[in-house]
């Protein structure tokens, strides 16, 4: 029975050990010390900032990414969410500067404010856009993003980023644990009957259980170009030889969970940096009422309006905001097309070096493998305790 012990002593202490990677989620026990949190929860703040740094140093260049928003095709997209509330806000504009003088304009004369507006509307459009695009970097906060979607309360899914992207491997590492528990029990059993001691079995299952995790893990990351043993098979490490599939997959929950176009128009509109983005819609909607009444300033300063028209000014301008938070769903398809990120990030992937692409998961519990290794002794130190008790008895 030693060999299929032992084979279970493998297979149990990788099970165990994977389970102590991811789970649970929230630290478990009584805090600091005396309890237990995921690895991978624990230094999700860690993982979170390691994958921003993978994310803009490899994958993609955020200003390139941006670049491919055509502003011409923007404005199409948005201005007929925005013209009803346009006009509105120009009726109320004209009507609130002087109600009986825009009363009585005549219907052509409605209609060419109404015609030069939408033109200055549309130009404001595309100006506000070419300016995000070009200096995009002032406007979005990417790490926040990857950061709120990846910790805290969100920590479940950087969990579930390594799980899908690592599952082949993690399969591997908990069925391996039996295949090499099971020929070192063999050498246990030929031990055993050559020299049959007692206390020797507990030290064997800490050498099982060490020995299976550190196997495990090595298989699936060494080595990092395929290599020839023996002058008989080529072997390269798991993860590796998935270099595409693997790309596939990242990118994609990455495209669809984190770096989404809702959350890129929610950080712009309305994130850390999102001051700077409602100023630019200021001073481009300012710019062009100013260019459309620059032929009315003066009566507008001898009548002692231009406060109010300051005033409406700044309304417009919150008129706009408003206008585009609550036409997001609406454009986020555009978005998604224009900026193309999973395409994008996995041709790059797909062509990192071997090192470069070992570290997308091999971060995971890189820090941490030994800890890992050594769950996986300790656990066998018991089964092997365990065994030594039911040879006793």
């Amino acid at each position: 029975m030693m060999p299929f012990t032992y084979g279970f002593v493998g297979w149990i202490t990788n099970w165990l050990a994977l389970k102590m990677t991811f789970y649970p989620l929230q630290f478990w026990g009584i805090p600091p010390y005396i309890g237990w949190q995921g690895i991978i929860p624990r230094k999700a703040h860690k993982m979170a900032i390691k994958a921003v740094d993978v994310i803009t140093d490899k994958l993609m260049n955020v200003e390139e990414v941006f670049a491919r928003i055509d502003p011409k095709k923007f404005e199409n997209e948005l201005y007929p969410l925005l013209a009803d509330s346009i006009q509105e806000s120009t009726e109320v504009f004209g009507r609130s500067i002087n109600f009986e003088m825009w009363n009585s304009l005549p219907k052509i004369i409605h209609e060419e404010i109404a015609y030069k507006v939408e033109r200055a509307s549309r130009a404001t459009i595309r100006n506000v856009i070419l300016k995000l695009r070009n200096q995009i970097e002032s406007y979005l906060d990417l790490k926040g993003i990857v950061l709120h979607c990846l910790t805290g309360s969100n920590v479940g899914l950087i969990v579930d980023v390594f799980q899908k992207v690592g599952k082949p491997e993690f399969k591997f590492i908990e069925r391996s644990g039996f295949y090499f528990g099971f020929l070192l029990g063999m050498l246990q059993l030929v031990f055993w009957l050559i020299y049959p001691v007692s206390w020797s079995i507990p030290i064997q299952g800490i050498i099982v259980g060490y020995l299976t995790n550190y196997l495990a893990i090595n298989m699936i990351f060494r080595p990092l170009v395929p290599k020839v043993y023996f002058g008989l098979f080529s072997y390269q490490g798991l993860f590796l030889k998935r270099q595409t599939e693997v790309s596939q997959e990242y990118s994609k929950i990455v495209a669809e969970k984190i770096l989404t176009p809702k959350n890129i128009l929610q950080d712009i509109l309305r994130g850390a940096k999102s001051e700077e983005f409602i100023s630019l819609i200021d001073s481009s909607v300012s710019a062009q009422i100013d260019r459309l009444t620059l032929l009315a300033k003066p009566i507008l300063f001898t009548t002692g309006k231009m406060e109010k028209f300051n005033l409406l000014k700044k309304e417009l301008s919150n008129r706009m905001l408003e206008s585009i938070l609550n036409s997001l769903e609406e454009i986020e398809p555009f978005f998604e097309q224009a900026l193309d990120l999973e395409r994008t990030m996995a041709d790059k992937m797909s062509k990192l070096s071997a090192q470069e692409f070992e570290s997308v998961l091999r971060s995971a519990f890189q820090e941490d493998e030994l800890l890992l290794i050594l769950v996986g002794a300790l656990l066998g130190a018991f089964v092997g305790l365990g065994q030594l008790f039911f040879l006793v008895s």
